[in-house]
């Protein structure tokens, strides 16, 4: 994969991260947008219902101090449960459950039932869930609330009307608590008994009388008295939102709460989490961006490098080839030139070739690295590839080298010839090179098994230690000498090697210990 086409993926990969970060944050976001908005709701319903009990028993407590109640000191609402060995009239299975008493408040007590509601425990089946009962049972005990409430209106209204100004009072003290702070309008709305929508409301900020306007639909001992209130017009307000709560038993009138822009009621909740989203994606954004950048800025200083590495080492090769050629003319066909200079020009030429070397090998480093690069596998023996490696630098060693050769004549290796050479001889010099020890032994050999052929240099030379062996296949890495550079290297050899074992689809191994010598070996995977 060329070094364009993987910074497109990662360009890729990155936008397609960020966007899936922003699909999940907003998933999530809309979910707890959809759960507070729930939640609101529910706390609306609760502040009604509580301002409804407010404004009942404020009611209550000024009918004490007036003596109203003297005649309604007790009145009670029974409930209690029966079974079905016995007849609700049986007075014996009474279990009661609430008595209301306009002096002492809530007691338990014996009394005759004027309301009741029947929970029968028999019909409940084994293989009912825990989870439905505990719900069936939570729905009858909120409309046994419900009755009772709905039992006060009736009791308390016949004796003092509504006062709407309270109970608005108390839902906006009710609304703060619950931290439901907005724009909003209370009215009283009229909605005839089978029919789907209210038939008239009247705002609290009017002076007119409910009663009057709806004289002939109304309970006929219940009057309702609309105090001014406000004056807002809340027709006009943008995405109005509004909620019923029910004032009689048969539903005739109810209160409706207009709130403006409930929406912004939830934003507000969430702004904390809406803020550090909004600041950890642009963190985000911009993390991604820099590291962008920085792949761009090293895409670039690469393929500098690359260019730069390649036109260098094709300058060099042209001086270098001169240069040799001079130094090999002056000493094969000149007969002028004395044992001191033969001595210093023979010195040049070993530098030359050194440095032949290195400017080849730096170019099939380059070659290699290009996209257009190709291995071209063939058949190789490999007892005639190490005997031609072993006589060649059996003459230009420039000392004591033994060469011992393990190795098949009937065994194979698929392999581009060039570099296979050129790794086993970059092994092979190496072990020359760094061997204190006269004479050099240099084992070659190669087996093979169902699964690879193995091609070794073994050596007896000062070793390598345990940690400099997980580094020196690194990219000029080598290994440390203190201030000693007697031996000349720029630590390319083990990294080509490496690297073209990787292409050949093969791994490289080493073995070794400190002034035992070193094993590397070449494993060729069977295609």
């Amino acid at each position: 994969m060329n070094t364009r086409l993987r910074f497109k993926l990662i360009a890729i990969l990155i936008t397609l991260s960020l966007a899936g970060l922003v699909a999940f944050q907003g998933y999530w976001l809309h979910g707890l947008y959809k759960t507070l908005y729930g939640q609101m709701e529910i706390n609306i319903q609760e502040a009604m219902k509580n301002a409804d009990y407010k404004e009942m028993f404020l009611r209550i407590k000024e009918l004490k101090n007036k003596d109203v109640l003297v005649q309604h000191k007790s009145e009670t609402i029974s409930i209690y449960s029966d079974d079905k060995s016995n007849s609700p009239a049986d007075s014996t299975r009474k279990r009661p459950y609430a008595v209301m008493s306009a002096q002492d408040g809530y007691k338990m007590q014996e009394h005759s039932a004027n309301m009741q509601v029947q929970i029968d425990y028999s019909e409940e089946n084994d293989s009912t869930p825990v989870d439905s009962t505990l719900t069936d049972y939570l729905t009858t005990i909120g409309q046994i609330e419900n009755m009772i409430q709905r039992a006060m209106h009736m009791d308390i209204d016949s004796l003092s009307p509504i006062v709407f100004d309270n109970y608005n009072k108390f839902l906006k003290q009710e609304l703060i608590a619950r931290n439901i702070v907005t724009e909003h309008e209370l009215i009283v709305a009229y909605q005839p008994e089978g029919e789907s929508k209210a038939k008239g409301w009247m705002n609290l900020g009017s002076n007119e009388i409910l009663k009057k306007a709806y004289k002939d639909k109304l309970p006929s001992d219940t009057t309702v008295n609309v105090p001014l209130v406000s004056d807002k017009d809340f027709s006009r307000w943008k995405d109005v939102v509004y909620f019923d709560y029910p004032i009689f038993t048969d539903n005739l009138l109810y209160y409706r709460l207009y709130l403006k822009s409930p929406s912004y009621i939830i934003l507000k909740q969430m702004s904390g989490i809406l803020v550090s989203s909004v600041i950890l994606f642009i963190l985000i954004v911009i993390a991604f961006i820099y590291l962008l950048r920085t792949i761009l800025r090293q895409k670039t200083m690469e393929e500098l490098k690359t260019d730069f590495t390649n036109n260098m080492t094709h300058e060099l090769k042209t001086p270098i080839s001169v240069s040799y050629a001079a130094v090999d003319a002056l000493l094969n066909f000149s007969d002028s030139v004395s044992d001191k200079q033969r001595k210093y020009l023979t010195v040049v030429k070993d530098q030359l070739t050194h440095l032949t070397g290195l400017v080849e090998q730096i170019l099939a480093l380059a070659v290699e690295n290009r996209s257009t690069f190709h291995l071209h596998p063939e058949e190789i023996n490999i007892s005639r590839l190490v005997t031609s490696l072993a006589e060649q630098y059996r003459l230009k060693a420039g000392k004591e080298v033994e060469f011992k050769l393990n190795v098949s004549d009937n065994l194979d290796v698929q392999a581009d010839r060039t570099h296979i050479y050129n790794m086993l001889s970059n092994l092979v010099d190496n072990a020359i090179k760094y061997c204190d020890k006269e004479p050099c032994c240099i084992i070659l050999e190669a087996t093979k098994n169902e699964q690879e052929v193995c091609i070794s240099v073994i050596d007896n030379g000062r070793g390598i230690s345990e940690t400099n062996q997980k580094h020196i296949f690194d990219k000029f890495f080598r290994v440390p000498n203190g201030n000693l550079h007697n031996t000349k290297g720029y630590g390319l050899g083990l990294y080509y090697v490496r690297d073209m074992m990787a292409k050949h689809g093969g791994t490289v191994t080493v073995e070794s210990h400190l002034g035992k010598g070193s094993t590397f070996t070449l494993h060729f995977k069977y295609t």
